[in-house]
């Protein structure tokens, strides 16, 4: 199976198999350094993008449905005038 997803700087993600909330703060060829928190400690890991899933893009998915806004916009059609 091949997840072709990228990620930047800023993104919620989390491991596909579980776990907490993770902030990527760089990204290196197919990886993303992430930090989060467990407790109070401070944890941080590299993780390869295929084993990352973006949860900021699920919950701004999320709360655009809850608003009403569509999640694609369709076409524009340009009227020719004469």
């Amino acid at each position: 199976m091949q997840h072709d997803e990228q990620f930047e700087a800023g993104d919620v993600v989390r491991l596909r198999s579980g776990g907490p909330p993770m902030v990527v703060r760089a990204v290196s060829g197919d990886s993303a350094y992430c930090q989060w928190y467990a407790g109070i400690g401070l944890h941080q890991g590299t993780f390869l993008f295929s084993s990352l899933s973006d949860i900021s893009r699920e919950r701004r998915a999320a709360q655009r449905a809850s608003q009403g806004i569509p999640t694609q916009s369709p076409p524009q059609e340009s009227a020719a005038s004469p």
